[in-house]
């Protein structure tokens, strides 16, 4: 009795299996009917890179061979492109550019078709950032130091701009700036970079600077800021006498080095014939008094005075604002003296100091030369510039300097 049920069941089984079986079958052939549906490789790893007014999608190929076109589209599959499939090594990159776009976020979807017409499912590629005139309208000059936008070296004139870090991705800042010939430079400051350095710069002149970004890492194209920007004033603030004026005193050196009694003539500074009127009317404007001083004196001290005497000295100025201190020394008798900065290569005679090229000008006389004086002056450009002094006296007369000093201000 046990066997049987157990011969039951099995037949039972079986029935249904076969039974299966045959739905299957059913199944299948209705499939047939239709075609094979057949779906060709897709692509991976898809992305894209950022661009202005447009974009560009890139991933890597299907290994499928059979692979000839991908087809994209976007805008709901208003706006499609199709490409064709010349690669098939996943290892690879393929890279397609998509212009014409309007700033905005894009999806976009892209198919694989095959040489039999047969078509992938699609892969996305969303949001898809688009940039243009709205997100360059909102961008800014790379922001320099407020506290100390730069640092000047006084004696080199070297000058070093201070940035401050980029806040987003900044690709470079193009500085112009203008050297003491007249020639304009151009610099570029790299995003990893907060300093630069100007090497002969003109001070007074304008520097100007232009930032320029990407919107994301890998973008396509590079967005400049639309307004050119100067930088703060650039100004060399202080004694700067060594960078113009040689051998300005404490003490002043003597030119004929070859001699060694008390009158000469002064190193690097100019001089007229009135004022050589010492042994024999053959030195003079220089004396061994105070170590070595600027000297004005009437002939052999009680002979006939100094008439229009000059000794000077003419260098360039960049525009700025300045001033000479000037250190009298010894001095007594009567006496017509005056420190004179005047534009151009000369001095002025003393009956013409109040007209023709003066810049500026201190005056005195036996009761008001003594001290320290200073000449303020401005220049509006490049300028050639003489200073020095121009001074008569009578017998028993005369007059030193012991030093001078040239500030920017």
């Amino acid at each position: 009795m046990k066997i049987y049920i157990k011969n039951i069941v099995w037949l039972l089984l079986v029935a249904i299996a076969v039974s299966g079986c045959s739905k299957m079958d059913e199944n299948y052939k209705k499939l047939e009917k239709g075609g094979e549906i057949i779906y060709p490789g897709v692509i991976s790893n898809q992305n894209y890179l950022a661009g202005n007014l447009r974009t560009m999608l890139i991933w890597n190929p299907s290994p499928d061979p059979k692979i000839v076109t991908y087809k994209i589209y976007w805008n709901n599959k208003q706006d499609s492109l199709t490409v064709t499939a010349t690669d098939h090594n996943p290892a690879d990159t393929v890279k397609v550019l998509i212009p014409n776009l309007v700033e905005g976020t894009y999806s976009f979807n892209v198919y694989s078709i095959d040489d039999a017409g047969h078509i992938s499912i699609p892969l996305n590629i969303n949001s898809v950032r688009v940039f243009g005139a709205v997100y360059e309208s909102a961008l800014f000059n790379r922001g320099y130091n407020a506290d100390t936008p730069f640092i000047v070296n006084i004696l080199t004139g070297t000058v070093q701009l201070k940035f401050n870090p980029p806040d987003s991705i900044n690709i470079k800042t193009v500085i112009n700036y203008t050297d003491n010939a007249n020639k304009t430079h151009t610099l570029i400051l790299k995003p990893d970079s907060n300093t630069i350095m100007l090497p002969d710069f003109q001070f007074g002149s304008n520097v100007t600077y232009q930032s320029s970004y990407i919107p994301l890492k890998g973008a396509i194209d590079t967005f400049t800021v639309q307004a050119i920007s100067t930088y703060p004033t650039i100004k060399r603030i202080g004694d700067i006498t060594a960078l113009y004026i040689k051998n300005p005193g404490n003490p002043f050196l003597r030119s004929d080095v070859e001699h060694t009694d008390k009158w000469g003539y002064p190193l690097y500074w100019s001089y007229n014939t009135n004022v050589l009127n010492q042994d024999g009317d053959t030195r003079g404007g220089w004396s061994t008094d105070n170590n070595g001083c600027i000297h004005f004196e009437a002939e052999n001290y009680s002979g006939n005075g100094v008439n229009n005497g000059k000794v000077y000295q003419t260098f360039t100025l960049p525009a700025g604002n300045y001033a000479i201190d000037v250190q009298t020394a010894g001095y007594g008798g009567s006496i017509n003296a005056n420190e004179v900065v005047a534009a151009g290569t000369s001095l002025p005679d003393i009956t013409a100091l109040s007209t023709g090229n003066t810049l500026a000008w201190f005056h005195g006389d036996q009761n008001s030369i003594g001290g320290l004086h200073t000449l303020n002056f401005t220049l509006t450009q490049n300028t050639t510039v003489t200073f020095g002094w121009v001074v008569s006296t009578d017998s028993y007369t005369y007059l030193q300097f012991t030093s001078v000093k040239l500030r920017s201000l």
